[in-house]
């Protein structure tokens, strides 16, 4: 059995090999957990530490997803979310735009399946289109929508 805190820098190190670039590139913090064997695209926890004002773009993913928030705050448009309060979207079902609060936010995101923990649906004006954050050429869509995503945050 593995113990680990939040508190400690190797908690946010725990990825998988081929996801190693997010965490360089993400949030202020990233961690996922899988739970089973990578081949059995088994469901997966992801930690997600964002800074404060951080935007999460809206999205979507191929699975069923229950969040709970852990600390800080975070704006989903209809409330503010608190430690302890939870979110849970059914698959295909778009949220967000989420904004962490003035002292930033971690949630605890637990996703049906690993590969939705990476691969994000967004709504474009082209259509929905699926984006894999595995990729390097994921990853840059991903960056384009997020500054796009945090241009609109900031005229509100």
């Amino acid at each position: 059995m593995a113990f680990l805190s939040m508190d400690e820098p190797e908690f946010w190190q725990h990825y998988p090999k081929e996801l190693e670039h997010l965490a360089q590139e993400g949030p202020t913090g990233l961690a996922y957990f899988l739970l089973g064997e990578r081949q059995d695209n088994p469901p997966t926890v992801v930690a997600l530490r964002m800074g404060p004002g951080w935007v999460l773009p809206r999205h979507a993913h191929d699975c069923y997803r229950f969040e709970i928030v852990v600390q800080g705050t975070l704006d989903v448009g209809e409330r503010i979310l608190k430690p302890g309060d939870v979110m849970v979207s059914a698959p295909g079902i778009a949220y967000g735009p989420h904004v962490a609060g003035p002292e930033g936010c971690t949630t605890f995101e637990i996703f049906s399946n690993h590969r939705a923990s990476y691969v994000a649906l967004f709504d474009l004006p082209e259509g929905r289109v699926e984006y894999d954050v595995s990729t390097p050429e994921g990853l840059q869509k991903l960056r384009e929508i997020m500054r796009r995503a945090g241009q609109a945050a900031a005229q509100v």
